[in-house]
């Protein structure tokens, strides 16, 4: 389940980084090598698993956008 709500995320913040690197370079007068936008475009910070209020979250998220669930918990 959380590949969908990841899928969802990941679309969000593509268009999101496209308009952004857009309008960064638009503004640019002279571009620089890449290593000088790698830093700023880049995550530098690894994946940190996620925790039972995000998944929470995610589920619910994915049940806000029309998907017939019932969301309950479930003891380890």
């Amino acid at each position: 389940m959380r590949g969908a709500a990841d899928a969802l995320k990941r679309d969000r913040e593509r268009v999101l980084y496209g308009a952004w690197a857009t309008e960064r370079f638009a503004r640019e007068d002279k571009l620089r090598g890449f290593d000088h936008y790698r830093k700023a475009m880049l995550p530098t910070e690894p994946r940190k698993p996620q925790t039972p209020r995000e998944v929470l979250a995610a589920f619910e998220g994915i049940r806000a956008s029309g998907v017939p669930m019932t969301i309950r918990r479930v003891a380890r």
